[in-house]
């Protein structure tokens, strides 16, 4: 009988000791998931179109185009912990947008190649943010933000370059 009360104690003793020890294994492992965002330098100074340009483009009926400009001025005032979630849903808009039609204005091939530049900018901000790689999301973050004033930028130049007349004399163009 003090045999099996030894057995006994022992096999307790050995299951406890076990389940101490996962326990302690469980914290070891514990990962740190937290990012550390910082205000990139050029969400401070977006682009802005004027009201004026706004109508005369007919961007407001751009509702593809509309979302994707309001989702990225949104980005600069994201919690870090969704930051991961809101650029897969910026990718996912970007896409749309590149996919939707254009309107006459800005149908061409530097205002889409410029979108396509943003959208890389935004995969590229999403690996970081998934890989936890705070100082590249932050640097990556500010390379969207230029890419996109660019894309403004451009959007406006493109609409001038459009309403350039050519030089003309009846149907014949001139050509120096």
């Amino acid at each position: 009988m003090n045999y099996f009360k030894n057995i006994i104690l022992l096999t307790l003793l050995f299951i406890s000791c076990n389940n101490n020890t996962l326990v302690k294994k469980a914290g070891a492992y514990k990962l740190s998931d937290s990012l550390f965002i910082t205000t990139p330098e050029n969400a401070v100074k977006l682009t802005q179109f004027t009201p004026e340009f706004i109508l005369k483009n007919k961007i407001d009926e751009w509702s593809d185009f509309i979302l994707f400009k309001e989702s990225m001025e949104d980005l600069s005032k994201l919690n870090p912990k969704g930051v991961i979630i809101f650029l897969s849903e910026l990718h996912k808009i970007t896409k749309r947008l590149i996919q939707s039609p254009f309107p006459k204005t800005f149908d061409g091939l530097p205002i889409y190649s410029r979108i396509k530049v943003v959208q890389t900018q935004i995969i590229k901000c999403h690996f970081y943010a998934s890989n936890n790689q705070s100082k590249k999301l932050n640097d990556s973050l500010n390379e969207l933000y230029l890419e996109y004033n660019i894309l403004l930028n451009r959007m406006v130049s493109f609409a001038e370059e459009s309403q350039i007349p050519l030089d003309t004399i009846g149907n014949e163009i001139i050509i120096n």
